[in-house]
C-alpha cells in the first residue's frame, strides 16, 4: 500500500520558491494545452484511437513522443513525457464512469433488453474536462533525488527540468513521515506545489492477529459505534460530529469559513476513528449506506453528514491495523441474530451490529 506525507517548503529561500513558481506555471500551461487538444481533437496514432465525441475512450497511460513534440515548451522531452503521463491519468479518471455506462449499454443491447434510458443519459450528460489551473507536478525518479542533510532531514534535488534548472529543497520530517519511513520504503517520486511537497512511502499491509468480529454503525451524532462497546467520543476541545455539522450549516457554501469547517469535520472523523482499538478485531462489518437522501428532503444540518469520509478512513485503517472491512446490508441489522432470526426487541438496546455474539443472549 502507498502512504503519503505533506511537507512545507518554508525552509527554502526566496529564489528557489520563485524558480518553483516559474516551473509550475510552464508545467500547467503545457498540461492545459495537451488536455485541450486531446479533449477537442482526440488522438489517432497507430493503435491509439481516442475521441471524446465518438466515445472512443481507451487512452493509454503514456502519450507517444511524436505527439508531444508538437507542443512548444522550454521543458525537456522527458519532462513532457511526465506531463503527458499525468494528463493521461486525469483523462482516464474523468471518462471512467462513461466507460462503465457504455459497457452496460452494449450488454443490454446484446441481451435484447430496453436501453433507451441509459442511452438518453449518455447522450444528455456531457463529460467534464479536468481542470489544470492548480494541479501539482508529479515527478518520477528521473527528476528526483533524495539526499540526507545535517540540519535538515532531507534535501530533495530536482534536476533536468529545462534550461539547466536544478535546485535543492530542504525539508524536515514530520511525526507521520517518521512513522512511515520506519514501516516502509520511501519512493523516489514527489508531488510538487508552490508551498508544499508530498513524499510517498510503500508500506506492507499489516497482518492482523485479532480473533473477534465486530459490527459497526455510522452515526449522525457518534461517528462510529462498534458492537464490542467502543464508541467515538468528543475531541479534547468539546466538539463532536453534531456540533461540527451544525457549524457547517451556518457557513455560506464556498466561503473560507465553510472550507475550514469541512477540514474540521474530516480531521475530527480521522482523529476519532484513530482512538478506537482494533488490535483484537479480525473483521469489521460496516453497514452499507447508499442513496440515503434520494428523493427525500432533509435539513441543512443533515445534508452535511458524509458517510463516505468515514468509510474511506476505515479502509485506510484496515490496511494499517490488519483487519478485514466488509460491507453488509443494513436492513434489520439491529434486530438480526447471528443465526439469521429477526426479533423487534433486539433493537431496543443501542448496539451497532446484530452480528455481535451478545445478541443470542438477548433473544433467550
Amino acid at each position: 500500500m502507498i502512504r503519503s506525507t505533506s511537507h512545507s517548503l518554508k525552509f527554502a529561500n526566496r529564489g528557489k520558491v520563485q524558480e518553483i513558481s516559474v516551473f509550475l506555471v510552464e508545467y500547467r500551461r503545457l498540461a492545459e494545452a495537451i488536455i485541450t487538444d486531446l479533449w477537442d481533437n482526440g488522438l489517432h496514432d497507430h493503435e491509439i484511437d481516442f475521441s471524446i465525441q465518438n466515445n472512443n475512450l481507451n487512452l493509454p497511460s503514456m502519450l507517444p513522443n511524436d505527439y508531444l513534440k508538437q507542443f512548444d515548451s522550454w521543458l525537456t522531452a522527458r519532462m513532457k513525457q511526465c506531463v503527458g503521463k499525468q494528463i493521461c491519468s486525469m483523462v482516464n479518471a474523468a471518462v471512467r464512469k462513461r466507460q462503465k455506462q457504455l459497457f452496460m449499454l452494449r450488454k443490454l443491447q446484446q441481451e435484447g433488453k430496453d436501453a433507451k434510458y441509459l442511452q438518453r443519459k449518455i447522450d444528455i450528460q456531457p463529460l467534464v474536462k479536468p481542470r489544470t489551473e492548480k494541479i501539482r507536478a508529479e515527478l518520477d525518479p528521473r527528476f528526483v533525488n533524495f539526499q540526507s542533510g545535517n540540519y535538515f532531514d532531507l534535501f530533495v534535488r530536482i534536476k533536468t527540468i529545462g534550461n539547466d534548472i536544478t535546485f535543492n529543497l530542504p525539508i524536515k520530517h514530520t511525526k507521520v513521515s517518521r512513522k512511515w519511513s520506519r514501516q516502509g520504503l520511501q519512493k523516489q517520486s514527489i508531488r510538487l506545489s508552490e508551498d508544499r511537497i508530498v513524499i510517498f512511502f510503500e508500506v506492507q499491509k499489516a497482518k492482523g492477529t485479532g480473533t473477534k468480529t465486530a459490527g459497526a454503525d455510522q452515526g449522525y451524532k457518534t461517528v462510529l459505534s462498534l458492537s464490542d462497546g467502543q464508541v467515538t467520543q468528543k475531541c479534547p476541545h468539546g466538539h463532536d460530529l453534531t456540533s461540527i455539522q451544525a457549524k457547517l450549516s451556518r457557513r455560506k457554501k464556498g466561503s473560507k469559513g465553510f472550507k475550514k469547517a469541512q477540514e474540521h469535520r474530516t480531521n475530527y472523523i480521522n482523529w476519532s476513528l484513530n482512538q478506537l482499538n482494533f488490535s483484537d478485531i479480525k473483521e469489521v462489518r460496516l453497514e452499507k449506506v447508499k442513496r440515503i437522501r434520494y428523493k427525500k428532503s432533509s435539513s441543512r444540518v443533515m445534508t452535511h453528514w458524509t458517510y463516505t469520509v468515514i468509510k474511506k478512513k476505515l479502509e485506510s485503517l484496515s490496511e494499517v491495523e490488519g483487519f478485514n472491512l466488509k460491507e453488509v446490508p443494513n436492513e434489520f441489522r439491529s434486530q438480526r441474530c447471528q443465526c439469521g432470526w429477526c426479533a423487534k426487541r433486539t433493537g431496543k438496546v443501542k448496539r451497532s451490529s446484530a452480528m455481535s455474539a451478545d445478541i443470542p443472549q438477548m433473544l433467550t
